[in-house]
């Protein structure tokens, strides 16, 4: 299948700043214009199996935006930038219309390419962090 790239993002906060607007729209088109078009793609989305491929991916986010609408909010970002990648790792809170319990909050990490096409998604993976009266208690591990 051949991809026809829709938009050329000149930073990796530009394609960043569209790829939650995508998210929080439901847009797959504009979801996937964000990722690179190549197989060694990875997606991670919390609670789920990895997605590995453009296919797969794109696979995981029409699952994922078939669900409930999500309101997705990034804080305490990290950007660690080089020439040709950057990567991201920030909080996401994540909220659902008609939910009483608030979703735990998720750790993410990002990693944006820089290619001749600009720059593109080639890693999402997000994880929940333990509530906050758990954090006290866990052991000061380093992996």
């Amino acid at each position: 299948m051949e991809v026809q790239r829709k938009t050329f993002f000149a930073s990796a906060q530009e394609a960043e700043t569209a790829f939650y607007d995508a998210r929080n729209r439901g847009d797959i088109e504009g979801m996937m214009a964000v990722w690179a078009d190549e197989d060694d793609i990875v997606c991670i989305l919390a609670g789920c199996q990895r997605a590995s491929g453009y296919e797969a991916v794109r696979e995981a986010w029409r699952r994922s935006f078939a669900t409930a609408h999500a309101d997705v909010r990034i804080g305490n970002a990290l950007v660690i930038q080089g020439a040709l990648q950057a990567i991201h790792s920030v909080q996401e809170t994540v909220t659902v219309a008609g939910e009483r319990q608030p979703r735990p909050l998720l750790a993410v990490t990002n990693v944006y390419a820089r290619g001749p096409l600009g720059w593109h998604m080639v890693l999402h993976h997000a994880s929940p962090l333990p509530a906050a009266h758990d954090v006290g208690d866990a052991p000061k591990i380093l992996h």
